[in-house]
């Protein structure tokens, strides 16, 4: 599976290349990708967002050049750009110079047909989706007491240190309650629990 980045940063492409540890077929910006629309058939392609045509950025997202797919990055992103790009149809979003544990992570999410959706976001999308989520859903009768309590965090959009700390309990066991939630009500996460329950 071919793996691209769109970059005229030498030190962005360095860096990427460092952190996944494999060969990319690296091209200086979009539009010379759009002359070759197939080499986005497949694959991932990485793009660095800044000083690159939006229009053009949205069409490789939105699957206009192929079914490779996409992740955005940005030396300043914000909760503003990654639901942009997110919503577009980006499988992920984060700063180009993250750690290379985290470019990691990213790849393998995307790979694996994931999106990637940093932590604020997260919490931020948790937070908006939490207030739709009915509290009287029949499917909350399938948890335990303690594990509706984690799920009235999730809707204020807590991360699980925040969760943990007001319920007086580990991280560690605020990760089991989810476990145990998402297995129970058949979701993979959180923001997909929060639009479970607000159907």
């Amino acid at each position: 599976m071919p793996t691209l980045l769109i970059t005229s940063s030498p030190s962005l492409q360095q860096h990427l290349q460092a952190a996944l540890d494999r060969e990319l077929e690296v091209y200086d910006s979009l539009s010379a990708l759009a002359e070759q629309p197939q080499r986005c058939a497949q694959g991932v392609v990485w793009v660095d967002a800044d000083n690159q045509d939006e229009a053009l950025l949205g069409r490789l997202c939105r699957g206009d050049f192929g079914r490779a797919r996409v992740i955005v990055l940005s030396s300043t992103p914000s909760d503003r750009q990654a639901v942009q790009w997110l919503g577009a149809g980006a499988a992920g979003f984060l700063n180009a110079f993250s750690q290379p544990e985290t470019l990691q992570q990213v790849s393998a999410v995307v790979a694996a047909d994931g999106i990637w959706v940093g932590v604020g976001l997260m919490q931020q999308l948790c937070a908006r989706f939490g207030q739709v989520a009915r509290t009287d859903s029949p499917l909350l009768e399938q948890l335990t007491e303690r594990e509706r309590e984690v799920v009235g965090h999730l809707r204020e959009g807590k991360s699980n240190k925040q969760i943990a700390r007001d319920m007086d309990i580990s991280e560690r066991t605020v990760k089991a309650h989810l476990t145990a939630i998402f297995g129970k009500l058949g979701v993979p996460d959180r923001v997909q629990l929060l639009l479970k329950l607000s159907s």
